[in-house]
């Protein structure tokens, strides 16, 4: 890990800490490509339990967002969750 994303990650490891009262239910916001591949390769990385999933295609139908909700139980976890999302090429986390 580079040491800009090291800062950034511990960062955000404490705004996650000062908004959140964990465990939590947390919105994940992302835009990947329109897809099978991509869709699925978001999907398969959050556990199908407890977690609430919204797709919205782009009016030219080349992206797709979604909006997934998850009960984390930290920060960490949140933070793991985007690192792993983040090997997803092209993807757009917000």
């Amino acid at each position: 890990m580079t040491k800009s994303s090291e800062i950034f990650y511990n960062n955000l490891k404490q705004s996650l800490d000062e908004c959140h009262h964990w465990p939590t239910q947390y919105l994940f916001k992302f835009i990947v490509e329109n897809t099978p591949n991509k869709r699925e390769q978001l999907i398969s990385l959050f556990d199908s339990e407890n977690v609430s999933v919204k797709e919205k295609i782009s009016s030219n139908s080349k992206y797709i967002s979604f909006s997934i909700t998850k009960k984390v139980s930290s920060a960490e976890s949140v933070i793991k969750t985007y690192k792993s999302v983040s090997k997803i090429e092209g993807i757009i986390s917000l």
